[in-house]
């Protein structure tokens, strides 16, 4: 169905509401113009970040407030909208979901991840699960920015806590051990190249060093 000058305008300013008129810097709490500047002050701020999460990460069900909260506390010293699912839509190769599909798709998606990893039974299959909700999770893209950050400190933070009780476990994701450029360079063709980044998982997911075994250890 063709848009209609009307629809095409809306859209236009939707999208453009997120910038500084004239250019391509998302309006932020730093009143930054330089795209660049943007850029280097987003990553030292979402690094800082990350490293908090580390030691103290949110508290939440792994569901979508979840989800919003990790992306807030990345994010919202820096854009009044962190937390918040975009309003507009957005591609990068493919579609990504109809902004205004974003809720029923993440809480779906969440539902049945919740219900899957009932079915993880050794490392091999957790890789394989958690690969496929952070395809499903970059395919919904449910921010305007900082998907890829808030998304990993949410399966992080799910692999710590919900293996204490795996056979396996307990793991975490070393995302040192994780490469980016694989998964980007399969994340469009998963369906065929699956299995490159199932295996940048596996490779992530490590033993948590517990403080007994630290303790022990100091006294050999």
């Amino acid at each position: 169905m063709a848009l209609t000058p009307e629809k095409l305008q809306e859209v236009d300013e939707a999208w453009n509401s997120y910038f500084y008129p004239g250019t391509q810097t998302l309006k932020n709490k730093y009143n930054i113009t330089d795209y660049d500047e943007l850029k280097e002050k987003e990553a030292e701020i979402s690094f800082e970040k990350l490293v908090e999460l580390y030691d103290n990460p949110i508290v939440g069900d792994f569901d979508a407030e979840h989800l919003r909260n990790i992306h807030k506390y990345i994010f919202g010293d820096l854009y009044e909208w962190a937390g918040e699912y975009r309003y507009v839509d957005m591609r990068k190769q493919t579609d990504f979901t109809k902004w205004e599909n974003i809720p029923e798709y993440l809480n779906g998606e969440l539902k049945l991840m919740h219900e899957e990893i009932k079915n993880v039974t050794d490392k091999r299959s957790l890789a394989i699960f958690l690969s496929t909700y952070y395809i499903q999770l970059m395919a919904i893209h449910p921010f305007r920015e900082g998907n890829g950050r808030s998304s990993r400190e949410f399966l992080r933070e799910l692999v710590e806590t919900k293996t204490k009780e795996m056979p396996c476990g307990p793991l975490e994701l070393d995302w040192t051990k994780f490469n980016g450029d694989v998964v980007l360079d399969n994340i469009q063709l998963a369906l065929v190249f699956r299995s490159a980044i199932d295996n940048e998982f596996f490779n992530a997911l490590v033993p948590i060093e517990l403080e007994d075994n630290l303790e022990s250890a100091k006294k050999m």
